[in-house]
């Protein structure tokens, strides 16, 4: 008998490795959820400022 995996759970495994690598460690997803932040932030100042405006004429 052999120790190895059977083949089936040998691509299974590639498979698995493969699928959760992209982007892993990166930070890019860090990146744009910050920028993503930013400019919700940005937003929401900008249509307060607005609402403001229309209020005090």
């Amino acid at each position: 008998m052999t120790a190895s995996k059977p083949a089936a759970q040998q691509l299974h495994d590639i498979l698995d490795r493969g699928s959760s690598q992209p982007f892993e460690g990166s930070g890019c997803s860090e990146h744009v959820s910050h920028r993503n932040l930013a400019v919700s932030v940005l937003t929401a100042a900008l249509l307060l400022l607005a609402l403001i405006a229309i209020l005090a004429v």
